[in-house]
């Protein structure tokens, strides 16, 4: 890729390593207390962790993963009970949604379907507005905003060191 700045473009003014590593330490210290048991279930699954060797090969993190299998969890619980996700309005709800999935484990096949493709495709645009940025349309291409914090905020170069959760043979959670 060539820019007018050279081969590759600067990062980020909003580029910062202790802030992105700040948001992946939250989301691992969340998501391990949330879904540790739908986690330990899935790793013993090969089919599931053959399709996050090929998350893995595209260069998502165990960090990306997790996020995505808990939206997933949350989405399913919101449609169960008829809850609309993302609606401000039911902002209560949510919460207490989030609480109801704590420990909650869904069968394997769920997680092997479209749905956490969707939810490792969408983490892009929450992770933008963690850093601060909106979404002023709706017509975007996710791939662009991937690429944006692939190559401008290095979003997806960072993790804490440990072995793949779901590797051969599966990790165990960061210590952080």
């Amino acid at each position: 890729m060539t820019s007018g700045t050279g081969v590759k473009p600067p990062l980020h003014r909003r580029f910062d390593k202790e802030v992105a590593m700040h948001h992946i330490r939250n989301r691992y210290r969340e998501l391990r207390k949330t879904i540790s048991r739908q986690v330990g279930m899935l790793q013993k699954d090969s089919a599931f962790c053959k399709k996050c060797q090929g998350y893995y090969e595209r260069g998502y993190k165990d960090w990306v993963i997790v996020g995505a299998i808990f939206n997933c969890m949350l989405n399913w619980k919101a449609r169960d009970l008829g809850v609309k996700l993302p609606d401000e309005k039911e902002k209560q709800k949510v919460i207490e949604l989030r609480e109801s999935i704590h420990d909650a484990v869904y069968p394997t096949e769920r997680f092997l379907g479209p749905d956490l493709d969707l939810h490792v495709k969408a983490h892009s645009i929450y992770a933008l507005k963690s850093y601060g940025f909106e979404m002023r349309r709706r017509d975007f291409k996710p791939e662009v905003v991937e690429k944006f914090l692939r190559e401008r905020m290095k979003h997806f170069d960072f993790d804490f060191s440990h072995n793949p959760l779901f590797g051969d043979p599966p990790g165990d959670w960061p210590s952080i």
